[in-house]
């Protein structure tokens, strides 16, 4: 058997990350604060759980690929940076307020347009992955039709790509709900569903944590969405980030690293 941590072993792993459910849902850790704009000179980040590109680390620290990202860009451009995770009903308040000058992630939409200011390139994309056991025998080109017959999970409540709406709204698959990446994972593991939609990255994340090896996900995605880092509208620090996002690269160096610490 590939899967060989023990119960208890994988009951505290669980437990460690079961406040990154918020990737989707967007439960509040506690300890999280509201952005108190008027009352710093720096620029405050805030978004949801959304491991490993930012999270709250153990310490309630703020953590992950876009704070090393945005922290480095401080140093270089003298523009200093505060981090706030909460929900996303808050983080999008605190934006949509001026509390907060940036959001992350966020997807563009024209409703949207009218509190946010996207930059012209995102920061990342997001790749929706079809995850399965790796001895699963499955085929996926990146086709929906590819999937047809099979029992497919996704995140309850969770916001998914057009083509896996489609897929889910052709009835052509049976579609399963859980409540977080780790009961997808576990589900699959299993054998209780064949396999499920997530985002790749985030769920490599969550499985590297837990010790899952059994389930990977297949090289081509479902769809592939524009993540942006967006600044409010409401906001008088402009200046500022423009100042910032001279000296700000995307997020892609910063996942070719983690990617290559899963191997190691």
């Amino acid at each position: 058997m590939l899967f060989l941590l023990k119960r208890g072993k994988i009951q505290l792993q669980i437990s460690r990350i079961a406040a990154f459910a918020a990737i989707f849902v967007g439960l509040m850790l506690p300890g999280s604060n509201q952005p108190a704009n008027a009352e710093t000179n720096d620029l405050v980040v805030t978004g949801f759980q959304a491991p490993p590109y930012l999270y709250s680390g153990e310490d309630g620290q703020a953590a992950g690929l876009l704070v090393d990202l945005l922290q480095n860009a401080s140093k270089t451009s003298s523009v200093g940076v505060e981090f706030v995770v909460t929900n996303w009903p808050r983080a999008q308040l605190a934006t949509q307020q001026g509390r907060a000058d940036l959001i992350f992630p966020v997807v563009h939409t024209p409703e949207r347009e009218e509190w946010l200011a996207y930059p012209q390139e995102p920061i990342v994309q997001f790749e929706m992955a079809i995850f399965a056991r790796k001895d699963s025998g499955l085929a996926f080109t990146g086709k929906a039709a590819e999937l047809h017959g099979l029992t497919i999970g996704k995140i309850a409540k969770g916001r998914m790509h057009p083509n896996f709406r489609a897929l889910e709204e052709s009835g052509k698959a049976k579609i399963e709900q859980r409540d977080t990446v780790v009961q997808l994972l576990m589900a699959t593991h299993h054998g209780r569903i064949d396999a499920f939609v997530a985002p790749r990255i985030m769920t490599l994340w969550t499985a590297d944590r837990i010790g899952m090896k059994t389930v990977a996900p297949f090289e081509d995605p479902i769809g592939v969405a524009d993540i942006y880092l967006a600044f409010s509208k409401e906001s008088s620090k402009e200046a500022m980030w423009d100042r910032l996002r001279q000296n700000l690269p995307s997020l892609n160096s910063k996942i070719d690293l983690f990617l290559a610490s899963l191997q190691q």
